[in-house]
């Protein structure tokens, strides 16, 4: 069952559903209605894009003792948590896309952690 809700064009009651039409002025609920969400989407994607990046240059980097280990792995940590989907929850439209960034935040946290294991596991000069 779907909402309602009011066109942000002519506040005429319509299906809140993607790719709604108003039958009154014609305006299309689109992806982004409203430049929020536009913001929300464009940081999380970016978040999603290159926290694992950043993550993975950080550890290499921060591999050469437990100190820096120790540091590297908390802006792993951060990062992590910054990105994870459960925070922008509202901006999915679809179970694809809910499914698809839930699955690459899991199998980029899942590659971090190994690679921190590893390091941790193989010690320190």
């Amino acid at each position: 069952m779907s909402s309602l809700t009011n066109c942000p064009e002519c506040n005429h009651e319509i299906l809140s559903r993607l790719g709604t039409v108003c039958p009154e002025c014609g305006h299309t609920i689109g992806y982004f209605n409203g430049d929020r969400k536009r913001k929300v989407y464009g940081k999380f994607f970016a978040l999603t894009v290159f926290a694992p990046f950043i993550s993975l240059i950080t550890i290499l980097f921060a591999s050469q003792n437990k100190y820096t280990m120790i540091v590297g792995t908390l802006i792993y940590l951060f990062l992590a948590v910054k990105s994870c989907p459960l925070l922008f929850k509202e901006i999915f439209f679809t179970s694809f896309e809910k499914v698809f960034f839930w699955l690459i935040w899991i199998i980029a946290n899942s590659i971090m952690f190994s690679l921190i294991f590893n390091i941790t596991q193989k010690g320190f000069e």
